[in-house]
């Protein structure tokens, strides 16, 4: 099965797990939205420069460089009216949205004690509502044709302490509940909705401030994320919907040779 013709939506695409899973995408014959706030790069002279590096327009150009469709557009997801506007320009552009991936995310790095109440709405803001504002703009279209899947990027922090990330765990729980329960809501309209928890991956957030308690884990390269995301976004109701999955167990517990032995 390929993704041939298929629209896909990608938040954060223009470094690390969202700019691989966006070349993933491509790669698989997907037209591909770059979304994130990133236009210019300021990367230069900053602290882990080459994993900070990276704009909407460069993962664009990098597809369009293989052959591949893509545009960038710029979009905060923290705020509603970029979130809209998105949507609107990606069904201006190509009619339909097939695919949306929410990977967009920040850290909310502060014991609770100390913890900035800005930072923590705008964690909340990105990580928990910005998805749910997205798939309630994306889904229209996809509940009247009855075919699409849904995805987003999850934390081991949603599920398992991590000394000052209370505020990111928080958002991340309340992410996957979200879309465990969207997956329900919309499993009628045979739309598959999942929760893909990528592992320790070699990014800006992991290098800028690592998870304590995860130095003993190998770093894996965003590449590694695509097979897992491409299986995915490949999905509906009808065949694999309601899960959160790790990427280290794709293919052993879960994906199609798992599928193929149940």
């Amino acid at each position: 099965m390929t993704l041939r013709d298929k629209v896909a939506l990608v938040t954060g695409g223009s470094r690390g797990i969202g700019r691989a899973i966006c070349l993933g995408l491509a790669g698989q014959g997907a037209r591909v939205v770059v979304a994130s706030r990133t236009e210019a790069d300021t990367s230069a002279g900053t602290e882990f420069a080459t994993y900070a590096a990276g704009t909407i327009h460069d993962t664009a150009r990098m597809i369009q460089d293989q052959g591949g469709i893509a545009i960038g557009i710029k979009c905060d997801v923290a705020q509603v009216a970029d979130i809209r506007h998105l949507v609107d320009t990606t069904l201006a552009r190509f009619g339909r949205i097939d695919i949306v991936v929410n990977n967009a995310g920040i850290d909310c790095e502060a014991p609770v004690v100390e913890l900035d109440i800005d930072l923590l709405d705008r964690c909340l803001a990105v990580n928990v509502r910005a998805p749910l504002l997205l798939c309630q703009c994306a889904l229209p279209g996809m509940l009247a044709r009855r075919s699409g899947s849904i995805f987003c990027i999850t934390s081991g922090a949603a599920r398992a302490y991590r000394p000052g990330r209370v505020g990111y765990s928080m958002s991340k729980a309340a992410l996957e509940r979200m879309f465990l329960s969207l997956a329900e809501e919309v499993r009628h309209a045979n739309i598959a909705v999942n929760v893909l928890s990528p592992g320790r991956v070699d990014t800006w957030m992991n290098r800028r401030g690592d998870w304590p308690g995860t130095a003993h884990i190998p770093m894996a390269p965003p590449e590694a994320i695509m097979p897992a995301a491409l299986w995915l976004a490949q999905q509906s109701a009808a065949s694999f919907t309601g899960q959160v999955v790790e990427r280290a167990d794709f293919g052993v517990t879960w994906g199609p040779q798992a599928a193929e032995t149940r």
